[in-house]
């Protein structure tokens, strides 16, 4: 049995490595990494194929996926965001996407708003579950220099303008001290809109570290406090909370904006977060981490919650369940003996 993954991008710092292809390395069965949907026409029955979104140039997907199934190859899609509502998509991208989750025999999400979601628009489908979780930790992490206090953001500032207008109160306030507190951006574009640019900041108050691939990305997380703002917006209510849990993973400690994807994790993880609802609660929020003490008090904390609720192990054992039952179902399918 093989498993294929077909992502619309393999780009390293896209997001498929980190909802799915970290986690293909450690699991039992040979797996390939692919953008180019003709892989699919050389899988059997019992292989699992495991699709990303959705690419302009696969043309109809749907009916490829169709012609697998019917050969006995069982066809999951995984969804992190609701892609309906996603900035950018086309018209005919987003219905090339339906098409092909109506061919698929099980569809993952991440969190529960978006399970809710899909429920009502793929009534007919099996929707797991699947939790983002933290990623593998790299082996070499430099660890961040006293002095001064690194406060940092990660992501595209292209793609998140109205999250980051949150912290423009919070960016002055560090800009005014700029030998005790200096703001770091780890995905930086040339030519695209800056962090600093998003804060209405000079770039020379903001370290930017380019855009990169998701190992490096968590090599460059040198930071002393991470920061994660959410807009209110339809999108953003299906989001995860992956962003806190890899800051907590790596032991940083962080302020987010009080939204259901960090409410609910400080509801499951039992603790009462430094959520921010007020443009002045992140600088009320981050004065107590100022005290070294306190900060490397509440990073060990949340490592050992994120070891708790959300660890990597825990990824790699929820796809290796999903992918098992999905073969349950499929061979159930396919063999008159277990029908």
């Amino acid at each position: 049995m093989k498993v294929l993954a077909l992502s619309d991008s393999l780009a390293p710092w896209h997001s498929f490595w980190i909802r799915i292809g970290q986690y293909l390395p450690a699991l039992p069965w040979p797996a390939e990494i692919t953008d180019n949907p003709a892989a699919i026409d050389n899988l059997c029955a019992g292989d699992r194929l495991l699709v990303y979104r959705y690419a302009p140039g696969w043309g109809d997907l749907a009916n490829r996926l169709q012609r697998a199934r019917e050969r006995g190859v069982v066809i999951l899609s995984d969804l992190d965001d609701y892609l309906w509502q996603a900035q950018g998509w086309s018209r005919e991208r987003l219905l090339g996407c339906t098409r092909a989750l109506r061919q698929c025999e099980i569809l993952t999400c991440s969190t529960e708003p978006l399970l809710t979601q899909l429920q009502v628009m793929f009534p007919h489908l099996k929707l797991e579950l699947v939790p983002n979780s933290a990623p593998q930790i790299p082996q070499h992490v430099t660890p961040p220099a006293a002095s001064p206090l690194r406060i940092g953001w990660t992501g595209a500032p292209w793609t998140r303008p109205a999250d980051l207008a949150l912290l423009r109160p919070l960016a002055q306030w560090i800009a005014a001290r700029p030998n005790e507190l200096q703001l770091v951006h780890v995905g930086h574009g040339e030519g695209r809109l800056s962090l600093a640019d998003a804060l209405g900041l000079k770039p020379a108050l903001v370290e930017a570290k380019p855009l990169q691939g998701h190992g490096s990305y968590l090599q460059q997380l040198n930071i002393h406090i991470g920061l994660a703002p959410l807009s209110s917006s339809s999108f953003n209510h299906y989001k995860s909370a992956i962003k806190v849990i890899e800051y907590s993973a790596l032991g940083i400690p962080w302020l987010a904006s009080d939204a259901e994807p960090y409410r609910d994790l400080c509801r499951r993880w039992q603790w009462p977060g430094r959520l921010c609802s007020r443009p002045h609660d992140w600088i009320e929020q981050l004065q107590p981490l100022l005290d070294p003490e306190r900060r490397q008090q509440e990073g060990t904390t949340l490592q050992t919650l994120c070891q708790q609720h959300a660890s990597f192990s825990s990824g790699v054992d929820r796809w290796r369940q999903v992918l098992e039952k999905s073969w349950a179902l499929q061979y159930n399918k396919h063999s008159n003996k277990h029908v």
